[in-house]
Parts: C-alpha cells; sequence; structure tokens
C-alpha cells in the first residue's frame, strides 16, 4: 500500500461522517414535518484487493469507509394498516357527524321540539273537549295544530338541506381525491426516475406516502407495493392509482340512490370507506332512512286525526234498528266543493238477518242518486242482534261533506257518529298532506268554528270527538309512540356509532404510535448520534494530520542529516 493511502482513508471517513452528521441535521430540522421519516445512513468498510498481482502483493489492510445507503424507516406492513385504519375511522366520522346533526335537529327534549308540540295539540283537543263552545280554545287549537305541521316541514326540509350538503361535500371528496390521486402519480414516476439515476428518494417518498395516508383517508383505498418504489392503490379491485397513472371519479347524483362512478367508463366505484364510504352511507342509507320514517309518523298523525275528525259514519245500536215508522230519513251531501244535495233512504226495519244488507244497498242507491255512481261508497257491517255499523267514504281524490236536512233526523241516526264543527257540518280533515314536508291544516278547516268536537248524533257540544283526539297522546300504537320509537332508535344508533367510532380512534392511534415509533424523529436520539459522527469526524483529521506530518518528514526531511 502507498503511504498515501492513508490520506484516502482518512478522506474517505471525512466525507462518510460529514454525509452521516448532514442526515442527522436534516433528521433533526424535519422533526416537526408532517409525514416525514427519519433517516440514517449505513456506511461499510471499503477492502482491499481480493486478488493478488503477479509481482505484488497486498501488505495493507482495508481502504477507508463508504455510504452503502441512505436507511428510510418506514414499515410496508403498518402503512397498510393504517391506510385501512385511516379509512374506517373517516367512515364513521362522517356518519357520526351527520347522526349528531339530526340529534340537534330534533332537539329531544325541547321546548320547541316535535314530541313537545304535539303533547301540546294533544292538550288542545283536551281544552276543546271541556269548552266546545269557547272559540279562543278552538283558535288556539288550531294554532298548535299549525305549529306543528311547521315542526314537521322545517324538520323534513333540514334533512333534505343536510342530504343536499353532504352530496356537495361528497362531490369536493370526489374531486380532492382525483388531483391526489394524479399528485401520486406523479410521485411515483418521480421516485422511479430518482431510483434508476441511484439518486435518493427517501424525501420524495415521505411526500407522496404522506399524500397516500390522506387519499385513504378520503376514499378507503387499498396499498399495494410496485415496482421501483411505487405505491399502487385499489378501490375493491380496481386501480386508482398503478404507478405512473391515475383514473378519476365522478358523483352522479342524477338519480336514487347516489353513485360514485369512474370517469373511464362509468361504472360505479364500490366504495365502502373512507370520507367517500361515509358520505355514501349518509346520503343514501341514513338520512333517506330517517327522512322516510318522519314521513311515517306525520302520515300516521294524519290519518289517526282525520279518521275521527272526517269519517262520515254512524251506528245505529240494537233497539234502534227498526225504522219503519220513521218516514224517510235525510241529509245533505256536497261532493267536491260543490253544493249540497239531500240523499233520502226511507226508514225499514233493518233489525233481521237481512237488514245490513238492506241498508246499504237503499243506501248506496240513494248516494249514487245524488252524488253520482261511483263517487262515494255506503257500507253498513253488523246487525242481527249487534249493532249497524255504517261508513259512508268519498271515491279516490274525492271529498265529500255532509250535513243534517233541515230538522230530518236522518242524518243523526244513519250518520250519528260523524264529528260536526259548530255549523253542523261533518266530514271536514283536519290535516291534509302526503309527508313531513307538506303536512298542514286541511283547506277545509277555514275557521275554528269548523273543529269538530262534538258528533251529528250527540250534539255539537257533546266534545266526544275532541275527548277521543285529546286521548291519542296515550295510545300504543299512535303517533307520540311511534315518534318516540323514532327518538329512541335515533339515539340507538347515534350512540352505537360513537361507540364504533372511539374504538376506531383508539385502533388508529395504536397504528399511528407504531409508525411514529419507527419512522418519527427523536431528537435525543439524533443529539447521540450528530456527537458519534462529531468525534468520528475529529479522529479522521486527526489521522489525515497524522498521516500529512509523515509524509513531510519523509518528503522533506528524509536525507537532510548531516547537511
Amino acid at each position: 500500500m502507498s503511504d498515501f493511502a492513508g490520506l484516502r482513508i482518512a478522506l474517505s471517513s471525512l466525507y462518510a461522517q460529514r454525509r452521516g452528521m448532514e442526515v442527522t441535521g436534516h433528521n433533526v430540522a424535519n422533526a416537526n414535518t408532517e409525514g416525514y421519516s427519519r433517516q440514517r445512513v449505513d456506511m461499510q468498510s471499503v477492502t482491499g484487493p481480493t486478488t493478488g498481482a503477479t509481482f505484488a502483493n497486498w501488505e495493507g489492510g482495508g481502504q477507508g469507509v463508504q455510504i452503502s445507503q441512505y436507511v428510510r424507516f418506514r414499515d410496508q406492513f403498518l402503512e397498510i394498516r393504517a391506510a385501512l385504519e385511516s379509512g374506517s375511522e373517516a367512515h364513521l366520522s362522517q356518519v357520526r357527524y351527520a347522526l349528531d346533526q339530526l340529534e340537534n335537529l330534533f332537539n329531544e327534549p325541547g321546548d320547541l321540539s316535535i314530541q313537545s308540540s304535539m303533547t301540546e295539540l294533544w292538550s288542545g283537543f283536551d281544552d276543546v273537549a271541556m269548552r266546545p263552545g269557547d272559540n279562543a280554545s278552538r283558535q288556539q287549537l288550531l294554532e298548535r295544530a299549525s305549529t306543528l305541521a311547521t315542526i314537521f316541514n322545517h324538520s323534513s326540509s333540514q334533512i333534505t338541506a343536510l342530504r343536499d350538503s353532504a352530496i356537495g361535500q361528497l362531490a369536493a371528496t370526489a374531486a380532492e381525491i382525483n388531483t391526489t390521486a394524479a399528485t401520486v402519480a406523479q410521485l411515483n414516476e418521480a421516485i422511479k426516475s430518482a431510483l434508476v439515476s441511484d439518486l435518493n428518494s427517501n424525501d420524495l417518498m415521505d411526500q407522496r406516502d404522506l399524500l397516500v395516508e390522506r387519499l385513504s383517508a378520503k376514499v378507503g383505498a387499498t396499498i399495494r407495493p410496485g415496482e421501483f418504489g411505487a405505491v399502487n392503490m385499489f378501490i375493491n379491485g380496481t386501480a386508482l392509482v398503478h404507478d405512473g397513472l391515475s383514473e378519476e371519479l365522478a358523483v352522479d347524483a342524477s338519480g336514487s340512490p347516489v353513485v360514485v362512478r369512474w370517469v373511464k367508463d362509468g361504472f360505479a366505484a364500490a366504495i365502502t370507506s373512507g370520507d367517500a364510504g361515509g358520505l355514501l352511507e349518509t346520503i343514501n342509507v341514513k338520512l333517506p332512512g330517517y327522512s322516510t320514517d318522519l314521513d311515517t309518523i306525520a302520515v300516521k298523525l294524519r290519518d289517526d286525526i282525520n279518521a275521527a275528525h272526517s269519517a262520515i259514519a254512524g251506528m245505529i245500536a240494537v233497539t234502534n234498528q227498526d225504522q219503519s215508522a220513521a218516514g224517510s230519513l235525510d241529509f245533505q251531501v256536497a261532493l267536491n266543493g260543490g253544493g249540497y244535495t239531500t240523499v233520502t233512504i226511507a226508514g225499514a226495519d233493518w233489525s233481521g238477518a237481512g237488514g245490513a244488507a238492506a241498508l246499504q244497498a237503499a243506501g248506496q242507491a240513494a248516494v249514487d242518486a245524488t252524488v253520482g255512481a261511483g263517487n262515494a261508497t255506503f257500507t253498513v257491517s253488523g246487525g242481527v242482534g249487534s249493532p249497524l255499523v255504517i261508513n259512508m267514504v268519498p271515491a279516490g281524490s274525492n271529498t265529500l261533506l255532509a250535513m243534517s236536512s233541515g230538522a230530518n233526523a236522518g242524518f243523526s241516526t244513519i250518520l250519528g257518529s260523524t264529528a260536526v264543527g259548530l255549523d253542523g257540518v261533518g266530514g271536514r280533515h283536519f290535516y291534509e298532506g302526503t309527508s313531513a314536508a307538506n303536512l298542514n291544516i286541511s283547506g277545509d278547516i277555514t275557521s275554528a268554528d269548523h273543529i269538530g268536537a262534538g258528533t251529528a248524533g250527540g250534539g255539537i257540544y257533546d266534545a266526544s270527538v275532541a275527548l277521543q283526539l285529546a286521548e291519542m297522546s296515550s295510545s300504543a300504537t299512535g303517533a307520540d309512540a311511534l315518534y318516540r320509537s323514532y327518538i329512541v332508535a335515533l339515539g340507538v344508533d347515534s350512540q352505537t356509532i360513537q361507540h364504533r367510532h372511539d374504538i376506531q380512534i383508539a385502533t388508529k392511534a395504536q397504528v399511528d404510535n407504531s409508525r411514529n415509533a419507527l419512522a418519527g424523529v427523536n431528537v435525543d436520539e439524533e443529539m447521540v448520534n450528530m456527537v458519534q459522527f462529531q468525534h468520528a469526524y475529529d479522529a479522521a483529521a486527526r489521522f489525515m494530520t497524522s498521516v500529512d506530518e509523515m509524509l513531510d518528514t519523509l518528503i522533506n526531511r528524509t536525507g537532510v542529516v548531516g547537511r
């Protein structure tokens, strides 16, 4: 070995220790940089020749040190699991937010909630039952009924607004996914170029992996390693990013359910995780489900009240079924808001075995003759030792009002169970509408006098109908009970999602802690490394100085003795 080889050894050590110091400084500088992975230089000794020369032998040791690689601390399996856990956490976070918004919307228990307004409605019917002729009680009942309908309308519109907002957020999320996926593909290409050129690509990988983590949280994509350091991402088996190529997603909200599609072919992307998956569940499952259930409650409220308030019906007791001496039994009806015309049914003895059929035939014929065939049905059941139950129902979308015909007792005898207002008219609907969104006081009720508190048989002040409606508050199958079940179901659903989300947060934190333990920068450890590299650099410099002094003696002082 040449005497100058010592300089090369010292120089290689200076280069290596300096590079180690620089990497340590790079770690410290990025200790708080999101997504940064700590790095380390791996050194290996430079050995002497392994094959002897023809006329010479290698008499030295090693030839110094060199950098073998720059190690980036990342665990591929932890990264894959972190992507899965991030997607699940983001999914549950979106659903939890939607359910929290629903709970805030209904605000139960609260002074302005549906439950409170429903309770006030039943109380209003009770007030009318106690004072059926009091206009103030009737007017207050209408106001409470209108308030309840308004709250239903508002709640329905807010659920729709939440869904529309979620659709907008989904579209923005899809755009962000497309942009991020394109950037990941570009970084894959840059990393490939760096590796092919034998350049350090660790920092590029950090940037790429940070975007991959964010993309996983957005769409729940799975990660697979590719060639030349690439990371490929798949949504249920379909590539979102493959090497240097990326695909785009688009939201299709033209129908129901809302679908996220691949732009390249229009097929639906099976997204079940990440922000996008959570938003899809919110848009297509959670919010529509609660909206439909709210509609069911509103329709139940409408039907229950209308069944008592708008039914044109009667019941003839066993002791009163012989009406053969009554002559004609008359009442008046108005079809679809038209003028009133008289329905005349001849009295007969309906107490026998064929009484119900005879009364039904006579009644249907009389109704057909008055309002036209097919516009209303007149049915009778019971009899033969039990009361005759009579119902007159308008067909299809027809409306039908009924009242007495002067002093004739036909209305109270045949249709005596009909709820009538203070003006003696029955058959008015109390509520109208087909859903929570359009529930409203019926157009039949234009005055507080139109509220049917009494019956045709008992008189307008008997208050039996108002009392019956007030008692609906305790019905086990009524709208009140249905709404309470609705709120309980919402609370249970929300609590379940919260627990699942909390567990997922803890699971994700465990994975992140494991990743940080491996990839995170420990400043104390880096300080120790810095001291080691500094001392090694000082020793290499001292070694170079010693070799230089030896060479100086050899070159400049040899042969000068005795001169």
